[in-house]
């Protein structure tokens, strides 16, 4: 059954938001961005800005409050939210935003590690081998920037990256969602090819 009502809560939260060569993130702009951040539609004064710390670029980090509702749900004798209020009369499940959330990292985690594995092929084909390093970051310090364009450590959960050679080639991998190794849940190219998560029959 449900809570009546929902329960109201004032969440205290970090923003990394651009700051446009134009001018400065006003707090006025902040608040406007954070209550229609991801297509949820907040009024504007449920949304109270900290303070804006400019971080040199074009980031800026906006620490806000932010009042919204949540629906819970007695199951087993244990209370679950289920939905979160994202507008006026508007509920989202919360079971779909982090199914989504947590296929998006998936798929952005692939494609690092995707962009990883086609510089360790450019390297075997200059050099004639695949680099022998200790570990990830040491392979990313050896293929950037002339492999690599860019600099990519970690995956989607903020894990770092493992690599490791075998007898057939290379082995890159992340320990996916659950952060634990041996699980099911990796994310694994063997010679640049996806070895898990295997796609969905």
């Amino acid at each position: 059954m449900w809570k009546r009502g929902g329960v109201a809560l004032a969440l205290v939260g970090a923003f990394l938001m651009g700051v446009w060569a134009r001018g400065e993130l006003s707090p006025g702009e902040a608040r406007r961005l954070i209550a229609t951040i991801g297509g949820i539609q907040l009024p504007k004064e449920n949304v109270h800005v900290r303070r804006i710390d400019r971080l040199g670029g074009r980031d800026a980090v906006v620490e806000a409050f932010v009042l919204t509702a949540f629906k819970f749900t007695r199951r087993d004798d244990e209370w679950e939210i289920t939905e979160v209020r994202v507008g006026d009369r508007q509920w989202e499940s919360v079971e779909l935003v982090t199914t989504a959330v947590r296929a998006e990292k998936i798929r952005r985690t692939i494609a690092d590690l995707q962009e990883v594995a086609a510089a360790v092929e450019a390297f075997r084909k200059e050099r004639g081998f695949y680099p022998a390093v200790a570990d990830f970051a040491a392979l990313v310090d050896q293929l950037a920037p002339t492999y690599l364009k860019r600099v990519i450590r970690e995956d989607w959960w903020h894990r770092p990256f493992r690599y490791g050679l075998t007898r057939a080639g290379y082995r890159l991998e992340s320990l996916g969602p659950d952060g634990k190794p041996n699980t099911g849940d990796e994310i694994i190219l063997e010679n640049g090819e996806i070895v898990a998560p295997r796609p969905a029959s």
